[in-house]
């Protein structure tokens, strides 16, 4: 028997010993489960009494041995993480069921467990949920005494516990009640890796106490005012920037009575109409915005420039075009590029108008003659001019520049007007 009591006497020595140790960081708050604790060897795959993985999982009457205690001290290592370790004690008196036994008896084995567990927090919508629930994973070592299905050797010595290691997995839920005060609900499995240790089940319930100093007023006080200005943090405006009480804890690098944080020259003195810059000219601009700041000016603070007033300048050019039709030959593609080269170099306007010789009807050459002028068009808009200053119309046969009775005449008759207006450069 007293083999059985050392153990449970080092596997809390080993628990306080922990927290002692790993204590000395006092900005991550430690937590401490007391418990109590039901260990369940029925659903767990193994053979008769014992039965399948889940089968009458929550049966408490038949296979839950409830005991106490269960001591957990866990360490958060940030929001989401933490890391634990738990020793129990519990007496196994429910083993399983044999066909048409619903429940199989043992006699009060001692049951002894030390696991280490990493633990995931779901925070969910808000770190600052009461609500955690929560997954694990570990590892540990678990002894029970000797029993009629869980002998160690042969014979049977009631007064040796028998150990082995585990993989644990296991998922819960914290629910604090205030700061300090929560409740606990944990189910783990532990898979042993020994054949004479059973795999079992592991359901925990019980209360959590934050363990967590409380800062002294003094501490309180000045966590209130982290940057040391006087001014308390939730009446702050620049809680990590020591400043002037006037200016609600905010500095003012240069002086002007203009919090930093509002001042667009907080290096140089200046004047709250000019959002703390200063007018060096007093042109009424301020000198961060004036391209003048030491010439007194209206233009954007320079001094207004007389612009020459410059008439436009009208360029003509004609292109032609071969009988019955309206494409563009290379010759006049030349002659078009020239009008290009000069109108991306200024603003302008162009006006196109088409004409042609009397060959034809009246009707049909008023349309050939509209072709050709939207045909000069699309050309210059292809090199790039803009479509929307560039008009065409479409005069037919009504205005030849000469006779339309010979060929050379009837020719120079086949053509496109075009008229450049350059209204700058």
């Amino acid at each position: 028997m007293k083999k059985k009591y050392n153990i449970l006497a080092i596997t809390l020595l080993l628990i306080v010993g922990t927290q002692s140790l790993f204590s000395q960081n006092k900005k991550k708050p430690w937590v401490l489960n007391v418990e109590a604790n039901a260990v369940d060897v029925y659903p767990v795959g193994e053979n008769s009494p014992q039965g399948e993985y889940f089968d009458e999982f929550a049966n408490l009457t038949d296979h839950w041995n409830i005991s106490f205690p269960k001591i957990t001290i866990s360490k958060y290592l940030s929001d989401n993480m933490s890391v634990s370790i738990a020793g129990s004690y519990n007496k196994i008196k429910k083993w399983g069921e044999f066909p048409g036994f619903p429940k199989v008896d043992v006699d009060n084995l001692t049951y002894v467990g030390v696991d280490g567990m990493f633990n995931y927090y779901f925070t969910g919508l808000s770190k600052y949920s009461k609500f955690k629930p929560f997954i694990s994973a570990g590892a540990g070592y678990t002894w029970i005494e000797q029993g009629l299905f869980n002998t160690f050797s042969n014979g049977i010595n009631k007064d040796e516990l028998v150990g082995a290691g585990t993989l644990n997995g296991a998922v819960g839920a914290n629910y604090w009640i205030s700061k300090r005060i929560g409740l606990n609900i944990q189910t783990t499995y532990k898979h042993s890796f020994k054949e004479y240790l059973t795999k079992h089940w592991q359901h925990s319930f019980g209360v959590i106490i934050n363990l967590t100093k409380t800062e002294s007023k003094k501490q309180e006080e000045k966590v209130k005012d982290r940057d040391g200005d006087g001014v308390p943090d939730e009446k702050d405006l620049c809680p990590d920037d020591p400043g002037l009480k006037a200016l609600d804890g905010c500095p003012d690098s240069d002086g002007d009575g203009i919090a930093d944080k509002d001042d667009v020259c907080p290096e140089i003195y200046g004047f709250k109409e000019f959002s703390g810059c200063k007018d060096s000219d007093g042109d009424g601009y301020a000198d961060n915005i004036d391209d003048c700041p030491d010439v007194k000016g209206t233009n954007k603070g320079c001094p207004e420039v007389e612009e020459k007033v410059t008439e436009p300048v009208v360029t003509k050019k004609t292109v032609y075009f071969s009988f019955d039709k309206h494409s563009i030959s290379s010759e006049a593609q030349a002659d078009l590029d020239e009008v290009v080269k000069i109108a991306k170099k200024t603003d302008y306007n162009i006006s196109i108008e088409g004409h042609g010789d009397h060959i034809g009807t009246k009707e049909y050459n008023h349309k050939l003659s509209v072709e050709r002028a939207e045909a000069v068009k699309n050309y210059l808009i292809s090199k790039g001019l803009s479509r929307i200053l560039i008009t065409t119309k479409g005069e037919g046969e009504s205005n030849p520049v000469t006779s339309n009775e010979t060929e050379s005449g009837r020719a120079k008759n086949r053509r496109a007007e075009l008229t450049i207006t350059i209204i700058s450069q």
